[in-house]
C-alpha cells in the first residue's frame, strides 16, 4: 500500500429514536468525534457532513463555491408555479410533466413519500393554477406498492391521451424496495385513476461483491429497478414505452466496498484531498449504509458519489485499469430502453431497445427523464444528465427518424443551471397559447437541492431546425 493510501476511519454507528449516533475515528491521529442525527432525511445527512467536513477535512454534500453554470446572460426561462400551491403537496413540481387537453393545461409530478401520491393542477394559461387533487390520494395507492413516509417512493408520473382513455404511466417503489413502472387508467386526466392491479415492468439489478460471485459468504445486493417511464404515441395510433434502467442507484456502495478492500486505489482515483477523505469515509461507512432503508443508503453515499462524479473520467480509468470492477462499471452505465406498448397498454411486444446512454462528459454518472416529442418530421429525445442534487444537472437533447432510434445527441446540453435557478430536469414537452411548443421542466431555488427538497415549474420557447433545437 503506498503510503498517499494511509487515511482510513473507524465509524461505529448505531440507532437513537428517530436518528442515529455516529463515532466516528481517524485511524493514525486517533482523533475522534460523536454526531448524533436526529432524523435519516437528506438534510440530517448534509448537517453531518458539514460537520465531517469542518472536523476531519471531508467534502460536504452539496458544496458548491464555484458552480458549472450557464454561459452568458440569464436564459429567458419563466416561472409558472414557485411555491407548494396546496398544504399536501410537500416537495413542488419535480418531474413535471404538462399536457395539453380540451380540459385546459394538465400538470402531474413527482411526491417522493408524501402520504398523497402525484399532484393534479390543472390552468387555462399557464398563468393561474389550480389544484385538482392526486392520482393516488392517501390510502388508495395500488396494492403492490410500498406506502408511507421514509418507505414510498412515487416518481416522474405523465399522462397520455390514448382514444377516449387517458394513461398515466408512473415508478413507485415495490414492497421489496425494487422500483417499478406502472400504468393507471382515467377516462379524464382529474381521475379516479384505475391501477393495472401489478407493474408493467420491473427489473432489479444483480451486482456481485468483488470475488463474490458464486460466494455464500458473499451474496448479490439486489438494488436498481426501472423509473421514469415515458409514453410516446406515434403518429400512426403506435404506443411506446421508453424508460430508465435505475443502475445509478446500484454502483456507490459497491464502489464503497471495494475501496474498503482495496483502500490503495483512493489516491489512485481522487487527486483531492477532501475527496480521498470523503472516499475513505464512505468506505469505513459502507457496512451501516448497506442495511438502511433505499434512500438512506443514497443519502450516506451522496458525498462519495459527487466527488466520483467530479472527478469521473479519472475514477472510470482506474476501475478499467483494476480489472475486477466490471460490475461495478456496468452500473455507471444507465441506459434510456425503449419497447413498443400494446394496443391495451397493459404489456410490453418484442425486445427492448437501448436508445441512449450516458456518454458525454457532462452526463456524469447517469442520463434519466426520457421525453420523446416529435417535431418536423423526427423524433426529438429530451433527457436529463448528471446529479440531480446539484447545479452539474442539466438537460440534454438527441434527434432521431424513428421512436427507436438510432439518436444523435447534440453534445452541449440545451439547458443548465444559472445564477438564478439551479439544476434544471426532467423536462415535458407541449404545445403553448400560440401552439407553438414549449419546454417545461424544475429547477431549485440557488444552493438548494435534494430529495424532498422544493422543486419549482418553470418554462421556455423551443425552436426546431431539421438536426437541432435551441432555447429561444
Amino acid at each position: 500500500m503506498s503510503s498517499e493510501a494511509t487515511i482510513a476511519f473507524q465509524v461505529e454507528a448505531e440507532e437513537e429514536g428517530d436518528g442515529s449516533l455516529f463515532t466516528v475515528t481517524e485511524i493514525g491521529s486517533g482523533e475522534t468525534r460523536r454526531y448524533r442525527l436526529p432524523g435519516g432525511e437528506q438534510s440530517d445527512y448534509t448537517l453531518f457532513y458539514a460537520e465531517l467536513a469542518r472536523d476531519f477535512g471531508m467534502r460536504s454534500a452539496h458544496h458548491y463555491e464555484d458552480p458549472p453554470l450557464c454561459p452568458g446572460g440569464e436564459p429567458d426561462w419563466r416561472p409558472l408555479i414557485t411555491e407548494n400551491l396546496g398544504e399536501r403537496i410537500l416537495a413542488g413540481y419535480g418531474d413535471p410533466a404538462v399536457l395539453k387537453t380540451d380540459q385546459g393545461y394538465v400538470l402531474v409530478a413527482t411526491s417522493n413519500d408524501a402520504p398523497d401520491a402525484f399532484p393534479i393542477l390543472r390552468s387555462d394559461d399557464l398563468r393561474s393554477w389550480e389544484h385538482k387533487g392526486f392520482v393516488f390520494p392517501e390510502g388508495e395507492t395500488p396494492d403492490w406498492t410500498a406506502a408511507g413516509r421514509k418507505v414510498a417512493d412515487f416518481w416522474a408520473p405523465e399522462m397520455a391521451r390514448v382514444g377516449d382513455e387517458y394513461w398515466l404511466a408512473f415508478t413507485a417503489r415495490e414492497k421489496s424496495n425494487a422500483l417499478a413502472i406502472g400504468i393507471a387508467k382515467s377516462p379524464s386526466p382529474f381521475g379516479p385513476w384505475r391501477d393495472l392491479g401489478r407493474p408493467l415492468l420491473t427489473g432489479g439489478i444483480l451486482l456481485y461483491p468483488p470475488g463474490g460471485a458464486h460466494d455464500p459468504d458473499r451474496p448479490p445486493m439486489m438494488s436498481g429497478g426501472v423509473i421514469d417511464s415515458h409514453i410516446l404515441i406515434d403518429s400512426d395510433g403506435q404506443p411506446f414505452l421508453f424508460w430508465k434502467q435505475d443502475t445509478n442507484g446500484v454502483w456507490p456502495r459497491p464502489l464503497a466496498g471495494l475501496l474498503r478492500e482495496r483502500p490503495e486505489l483512493i489516491p489512485a482515483m481522487f487527486e483531492a484531498e477532501e475527496d480521498r477523505r470523503t472516499a475513505a469515509f464512505a468506505a469505513a461507512v459502507q457496512p451501516w449504509a448497506n442495511g438502511r432503508r433505499p434512500m438512506e443508503r443514497f443519502f450516506l453515499m451522496q458525498p462519495l458519489i459527487e466527488a466520483a462524479v467530479a472527478s469521473w473520467p479519472r475514477v472510470r480509468r482506474v476501475l478499467e485499469d483494476y480489472g475486477q470492477a466490471g460490475a461495478i462499471l456496468e452500473a455507471m452505465r444507465t441506459p434510456i430502453l425503449a419497447q413498443r406498448l400494446a394496443p391495451d397498454g397493459e404489456s410490453l411486444i418484442g425486445e427492448p431497445t437501448t436508445v441512449l446512454a450516458n456518454d458525454l462528459d457532462w452526463e456524469g454518472h447517469l442520463i434519466e427523464g426520457p421525453w420523446v416529442t416529435r417535431q418536423r418530421g423526427r423524433y426529438w429525445l429530451f433527457y436529463a444528465g448528471n446529479d440531480f442534487c446539484t447545479p452539474a444537472y442539466g438537460i440534454g437533447v438527441a434527434v432521431a427518424d424513428h421512436p427507436l432510434g438510432p439518436y444523435e445527441k447534440q453534445a452541449e446540453p440545451l439547458l443548465r443551471s444559472t445564477r438564478s435557478w439551479w439544476a434544471p430536469g426532467h423536462a415535458s414537452v407541449a404545445p403553448g397559447p400560440d401552439g407553438e411548443p414549449q419546454l417545461f421542466f424544475h429547477a431549485f431555488f440557488p444552493g438548494r437541492g435534494g430529495y424532498n427538497e422544493f422543486r419549482a415549474l418553470l418554462t421556455a420557447r423551443l425552436s426546431f431546425a431539421e438536426d437541432r433545437v435551441r432555447v429561444l
